[in-house]
């Protein structure tokens, strides 16, 4: 059975290492922010890291008491 040759970048991979690969930062879809961490809802970006402010539940139902009561 005849051996097909590599290709010329496996030999020069395997010679002098393979080249260094500039990974981009990650960037929020929300506000172009570098960030670690993206989140989402039902699989749509709804923002980052940067971008979102983490709230206890109590702490932002105390803030917006008043968009939250039932209209009577």
């Amino acid at each position: 059975m005849e051996q097909i040759p590599d290709d010329p970048r496996i030999r020069e991979a395997e010679m002098y290492g393979m080249p260094p690969y500039d990974e981009p930062e990650p960037r929020c879809p929300v506000c172009g922010k570098e960030c670690e961490t993206i989140y989402t809802h039902d699989g749509d970006p709804v923002g980052c890291d940067e971008c979102l402010t983490l709230w206890e539940a109590s702490e932002w139902c105390y803030e917006h008491r008043e968009e939250n009561e039932p209209d009577d």
